[in-house]
């Protein structure tokens, strides 16, 4: 099971880093293996702030063991040897709208085995 969630509706960077951290929390204690962080690529300034804190905080998470692994949705291909592990267990990021193209305004979040 994935999870959506849209950050880009948030004002300040810290808040939406705070939900994301929040919402990887609840998902931990159910059935949900990925997340797929919408948070923009920063065009025009919408955004930009906002990815660049979220993929500081997971680059912290991963390092303290709270998350697997993450990926930006312009690495998100099959080349990418996680992209194949991560998609066996949960198919349905294959055919999810967000992480086809190489979406630079996405992350997915790999938040438990």
């Amino acid at each position: 099971m994935i999870k959506v969630i849209n950050l880009k509706d948030f004002i300040y960077p810290d808040v939406a880093v705070a939900e994301l951290e929040r919402e990887i929390e609840i998902c931990k204690l159910t059935n949900v293996f990925a997340i797929i962080a919408i948070h923009g690529y920063g065009s025009h300034g919408v955004g930009g702030e906002i990815k660049a804190e979220v993929l500081k905080s997971l680059k912290t998470l991963k390092r303290h063991k709270k998350i697997v692994n993450y990926f930006k949705g312009e690495q998100w291909t099959e080349n990418n040897a996680c992209y194949l592990e991560l998609t066996r267990l949960e198919p349905e990021l294959i055919l999810n709208d967000q992480t086809n193209n190489l979406n630079s305004g996405v992350t997915i979040i790999w938040i438990q085995k």
